[in-house]
Order: C-alpha cells, then structure tokens, then sequence
C-alpha cells in the first residue's frame, strides 16, 4: 500500500510558513509524503493568514475550488490551519461540511494523528456512499476542531524539513501582549509565549549541524522575548550572543520587532555582532502622533527617531525596514503627509504599506471606516512612491560594488540565480553552477532595477583584488 500524500499551501508571514514547517515534520515522522501537486494529493492543507482581509479572500476561494473537488472525491482530507482556524472556527464548522480539520496555531502538536482520523472516517463514508449519490453532505460529520492545546513548538522538529538547504526559520515565542487596535494576532495566537533559551540554541544548533548558515528568528514582538520567562534573565540579546557562538552559523537575522523594546543592550548587541545580518524591521506604521495614540502603539515619532538615533549612533551600516497602514479610522490627509515626511527623513531601505482594513474582533472595527476607498488607494500609491524613489537611490549607489550573496535559488529573472546580501538586498546574478545555491559567492553589481540588484558572479581572486570596491552605504 502506498504511502498517502498531502499537499500543504501556507498564506501570510514567515511565522506561518515555519509552522507549515512544523506540521509537515509531524506529518513525514507518521510516513505521508509530500505529493507533487495538490490535485495528486490524499490531504489537503491550508495554513492560512487572518491578519489582512485579502489573505482571508484567497483561503475563501481555494475552499470554494476544494468543494467542487469533494463532491467526486469524499475521500479527500481538507483542512482549515492557522489563525482563520482560530476566527472562524464556528462558521467553518457550521457552513463549510467539506472541511474535516479546523486547528488553530496552538494545536499542531498532533496534527498527525487529526489527518489520520480524518482519513479513516472520510474511508469509511466514501466506502458507505451509494454509487448513484453525486452531492456530498457527509465529509463534515465528526469533524476535528482545535483551537487550544498543544503548542506548534512542541513538536520534536525534523530539522531537515526546510525549502532551503543553508537557511531556516526558528520561532522564538508566540503570541502578542501588544495592545494595538488594528491587529487580530493577540485573539488567533493567544498572549505572549517565549522558549526557553537553552532550547533555542539546541535546536539552532542542530539545523547547522545539518548544513544551516542563517538562521532567522521569529516572533511577533521579538525583542520582547523572554519577558515571561522568570527567573531565566532571558532577553533577545543574550539569546544572539549564544547563538553567535555556533561556529557553523554564518548569518542571524530577527524579525518583527517593537519600536519600544529597542534597548540599548540590544542596539549594543547589534554593534558588536559580526554575524548579525545589518537590517531592522521596525514598523513605525504611522508618521502621526494622532494616528499612533489611536492604534495604541505606545510611542510617538519622536521617541521612534530617538531611538534611531541611539541605534544609528551605535551601529550606523544598519538599514530599517518598517510598515505602515494608510487610511486609519479618522486619519485626516495632513496627518498621512506626516507619514510621508517620516518616510523621507529616515530613508527606510524598505517598506510594506497597507491600506487599512477593518478585522473583525480588534478595537478598531468598532470604529467608522470613515477614510473613503479611493483615498485609501491615491495614499497608499504615495507613499509606495515615495519609499520606491528612495529604495531606487540606495540600490543605485550599489552598481559597480562587489558584494558577498547567500545563494537561495532561481531568479525570476531568466537564467540567472538570486540571493541575498547581508543588508538582504534582492541579487540576480549570472551563474552556469547551481552548486552556488547555499553558498556565499562575490558578485558584482552591473544594474539596479526597481526593487533588486543585478549582478555578476566574480571568481574568487577577481573577487579579492576588487575587495576595495567594497563599502557601507548610508541609507539616503
């Protein structure tokens, strides 16, 4: 008997792609197999996204596709995971009998043995159904819902279920104590839960022993880790400073932090590491101290540039990353031109800008959507504008500089690969050896497009006699 297949599609951040992570470990220690397309597959999964409405939009979708599919096939597994699982548990169970897995994120520990049972009475009702039957109106019944239990993080990790052979993923802690109106997560993910840290730099340290050079730390607040931990003395930085001393570890990175838990023991930290990738995603969200109070982040902007300020001072080759959500419940256009003039003044290498989206359950949809869609579009294409013409100015000043790539893979540009720089530049280079992927390879800059370098792979004496070519360049 062949091995059954699932085929497992993950929506939204980094965190939901290494629970995918996680559930497919799970999943090949209890013998599935991943098969090599969805419509081949015995088990369906989608570990979807709530944050945005249009991540929710495309799950809705996919599950009106699986219906279809189900009524020919009731033996089909499908499955709702993640933070949809968790909002929409009722409705799911309630109006969509196709489905027969709704776990939240804190209940993957044994999402093996839900598949399992899911399998055996999906069997046994495609075994009961009359041949002339065309409707499915069973596959629901018994369905496994799972909104608490055990965490993701649980799970023995099988550290060789990774897409990447040289990078990974580790969760530091889950959930969010943040306050903020406009976000879902506290609601889907539950509050604060950091690792301990001895556990971290063993798993860390097991993904190099398994060929990782980088490795990218998650969490919803990151640099809030281990404020629940008592008694440990646990903190981001301590815990980079461990992890820097695995001698295999080439790169370590950190994502997504909170402007108030920027301290100068991390900015210190961030100085003095020499393997610490030189970004910083530090969402600001809004240029206005009106919009700021209303979301409840906590700071004004100009705490945020102090703290700035103390970092570039501490560790000036650092670029900022940052997001911001345009057209909030009562922002006025004088007060998005100040998001704009934030965006101008700090010079961030790069921005993801939204426009708001009212979430069913947060603080804010309590509040008039008062900002008209149109409005939203022209602020969002402004300030999209703006970041665009700075990002084209940074890259621009690369062209002619050598620069070390992780190699990840194809480029979407045709035949080239593309990588990574240590600033996380976006690089498509010129190579006939696909052995670079997972390697660390000189490239010089020959173009810049409009979000990504061009480049060309140097042998590595050509390499080390343009080493001078090589310096930091400020954000503008």
């Amino acid at each position: 008997m062949s091995a059954p297949k699932y085929h497992l599609t993950s929506y939204g951040c980094q965190m939901n792609k290494l629970d995918s992570e996680l559930v497919e470990s799970r999943l090949r220690q209890r013998g599935y197999v991943a098969a090599t397309s969805e419509a081949d597959a015995d088990v369906v999964l989608l570990n979807t996204c709530s944050v945005r409405q249009h991540a929710e939009d495309r799950v809705w979708s996919k599950l009106g596709t699986l219906r279809v599919r189900k009524r020919g096939q009731p033996g089909l597994v499908v499955g709702v995971l993640g933070c949809m699982a968790q909002e929409h548990q009722r409705y799911l169970l309630s109006r969509m009998p196709h489905v027969d897995l709704v776990v939240g994120p804190s209940a993957f520990g044994d999402i093996d043995q839900k598949v399992d049972a899911a399998r055996a009475q999906n069997a046994r009702i495609a075994a009961e159904r009359e041949p002339a039957r065309t409707k499915h109106e069973v596959a629901g019944a018994g369905v496994v819902a799972v909104g608490d239990g055990v965490s993701g993080d649980r799970i023995v990790r099988d550290v060789r279920v990774r897409p990447h052979r040289s990078q990974a993923y580790v969760s530091v802690m889950r959930g969010c104590n943040m306050p903020c109106t406009y976000c879902i997560v506290p609601t889907t993910r539950g509050d604060e839960v950091s690792r301990p840290l001895a556990d971290l730099v063993e798993e860390a340290q097991r993904l190099c022993d398994d060929g990782v050079t980088e490795i990218t730390l998650l969490g919803q607040t990151v640099n809030a880790y281990g404020r629940d931990l008592k008694g440990e003395h646990a903190t981001l930085a301590r815990l980079l400073r461990a992890l820097h001393e695995i001698p295999a570890l080439r790169r370590l990175a950190f994502i997504t932090s909170h402007p108030n838990f920027l301290n100068q023991e991390l900015i210190d930290t961030l100085a003095e590491l020499p393997k610490l990738a030189r970004y910083l995603h530090l969402p600001a969200q809004s240029g206005s101290n009106v919009v700021l109070k209303a979301m409840r982040r906590g700071y004004t902007v100009e705490r945020y540039l102090a703290r700035l300020e103390q970092l570039r001072e501490k560790a000036p080759d650092i670029e900022l990353h940052s997001d911001f959500i345009v057209g909030y419940p009562g922002e006025t256009a004088a007060e998005f031109e100040r998001t704009v003039d934030l965006v101008q003044q700090v010079g961030f290498a790069q921005s993801y800008v939204f426009k708001y989206s009212p979430r069913p359950g947060t603080l804010a949809a309590e509040l008039a959507d008062d900002v008209p869609e149109a409005e939203k579009e022209r602020r969002n294409a402004v300030l999209l504008a703006a970041q665009e013409a700075i990002t084209a100015r940074q890259l621009g000043a690369l062209v002619g500089q050598t620069l070390e790539v992780l190699g990840e893979g194809e480029s979407k540009v045709d035949g080239r690969l593309s990588g990574r720089t240590v600033h996380h530049r976006l690089v498509h280079f010129d190579s006939r050896d696909a052995g670079v992927v997972g390697q660390y390879v000189p490239v010089r800059i020959t173009a810049a497009l409009g979000h990504s370098l061009v480049g060309e792979r140097l042998a590595d004496d050509a390499a080390e006699a343009g080493a001078h070519d090589r310096v930091e360049v400020q954000p503008s």
